[in-house]
């Protein structure tokens, strides 16, 4: 599927600039409602085309980030106002994993926004985790910043990865696999780090008592 999808967008590249921007905004809506697409793939493809071609990078990746962005707040709404439809329909439970959700329960309950931001870079779960974050009735503002943050990071670095891949499609998914590597380790560092300091936090507040 993926050469199938770099071929299109070579040929719209080279014949409209507003259709590339929405090109890649549709992608990336793909990416998040519509997991097997492989739209990691193409966004690191957008970077390497954006530094070649000469495009405006921050319109370029605006339409990414705006993509994920606006798809992820919707699958949140969706599940935060039906819950039971989501929960009951097949093709939710067919392509985002639905089963997964009781272990992400505790989670969630117990770190709240901050697992959002964890979980969008482990692959197979990034969708999941606005759905869980909307069933599990998430608070808004703090849902949205983080559900932003994540899309932010996650996309400016896969679009970043472009420019040193090139369109070699080997190289392309073996930088996609050394990616989620990467971001595995960091993410379980932080999330080390993060469990360190809230114990610190409640160890001190029971001594000041």
């Amino acid at each position: 599927m993926e050469r199938q999808i770099l071929i299109v967008v070579k040929s719209l590249v080279d014949k409209s600039l507003l259709g590339t921007y929405l090109f890649f905004f549709l992608n990336s809506c793909l990416q998040i409602l519509f997991p097997p697409y492989p739209g990691d793939t193409i966004t690191i493809f957008q970077g390497y085309i954006t530094y070649r071609m000469g495009f405006n990078k921050y319109l370029m990746l605006l339409s990414t980030i705006s993509g994920s962005f606006l798809s992820s707040m919707l699958l949140y709404y969706l599940s935060y106002k039906k819950s039971d439809t989501i929960l009951s329909n097949r093709f939710m439970i067919k392509f985002f994993n639905l089963d997964k959700l009781h272990k992400l329960e505790d989670w969630f309950r117990k770190y709240g926004v901050f697992f959002i931001l964890i979980n969008k870079f482990i692959p197979g779960l990034g969708s999941l985790t606005f759905i869980a974050a909307g069933i599990f009735k998430l608070p808004l503002i703090p849902a949205t910043i983080s559900i932003l943050l994540a899309n932010v990071l996650h996309n400016t670095m896969l679009f970043s990865a472009g420019a040193l891949t090139g369109d070699n499609m080997e190289i392309i998914k073996s930088s996609i696999k050394e990616y989620y590597r990467l971001i595995v380790g960091i993410t379980f560092i932080i999330s080390l780090l993060y469990f360190v300091i809230r114990s610190r936090i409640k160890l001190y507040r029971k001594l000041s008592k």
